[in-house]
């Protein structure tokens, strides 16, 4: 029985393989196919990516769902911290798996040749070769949230050269009541855009509600003039739909 190896690779999906193939719940042709093509399912468990694509985060903070760079920022923020704080808890679990590795390597040294515990040795090499796969996967999910995080890092880094960019100070950067204003009305006005598809009354009736609260909000704020200035023309169409109603 190999030991727990800091990098884990094709042998442990081989190993896998080999514990199973004399258990009688897989045909023999079965096991011949796992074994022709260990390699390639190893390729499989690694390179098959967990959670998003760079593409797909930019999707998250869309424009219609987060019309504001500061929106967007804090929202990503969310979607880092969310990552990372899985990422410390999976560091915490491999460590604790290797420790049960190591356990169950005493266990199996301690062991003697009587019939009892030959059997024992028999489960004990079992349960390593699938602790050993469970830290391989435990290490591909590691990749893939890092590759989440950093690529949280790398849209975070961009909106913050924009928002200091365009004169916010970091106290508004990192205040998420600081933009909440600014994004609700662009929000509201993007939102609007689905009335004419909506046969829902209190949906429609939701949708008007929210707009007019971030309108008047804006208004009040003596912001009002400024967010219109921003509007784009998909924006400016709810905006002309929206004063109509106020008259």
């Amino acid at each position: 029985m190999s030991e727990i190896i800091p990098i884990l690779g094709n042998a442990t999906v081989s190993e896998v393989i080999e514990a199973v193939k004399h258990i009688p719940i897989l045909k023999n042709e079965d096991i011949s196919f796992l074994q022709e093509n260990s390699r390639h399912l190893a390729t499989v468990i690694e390179k098959t990516r967990i959670w998003r694509t760079d593409t797909q985060k930019l999707s998250i903070i869309n424009d219609v769902q987060f019309p504001t760079a500061h929106a967007k920022l804090h929202q990503s923020m969310l979607e880092q911290k969310v990552q990372f704080d899985q990422a410390m808890y999976l560091a915490k679990d491999f460590e604790f798996k290797k420790l049960e590795a190591e356990e169950k390597q005493l266990d199996l040294s301690e062991l003697g040749d009587s019939a009892r515990d030959k059997i024992k040795k028999k489960k004990l090499e079992i349960e390593l070769q699938f602790i050993n796969y469970e830290l391989k996967q435990m290490q591909i999910s590691m990749h893939y949230r890092m590759e989440e995080i950093k690529g949280w890092q790398k849209i975070q880094n961009e909106l913050l050269d924009d928002l200091r960019a365009s004169g916010m100070s970091e106290e508004e950067i990192w205040s998420k009541n600081a933009g909440e204003l600014k994004f609700m009305f662009y929000y509201a006005l993007n939102n609007l855009q689905s009335l004419p598809t909506t046969t829902d009354s209190a949906e429609r009736s939701n949708l008007i509600s929210i707009a007019l609260f971030s309108y008047k909000n804006a208004q009040r704020a003596g912001m009002l003039e400024e967010f219109k200035k921003g509007c784009n023309s998909i924006q400016l169409d709810s905006l002309n739909w929206l004063e109509k109603q106020l008259g």
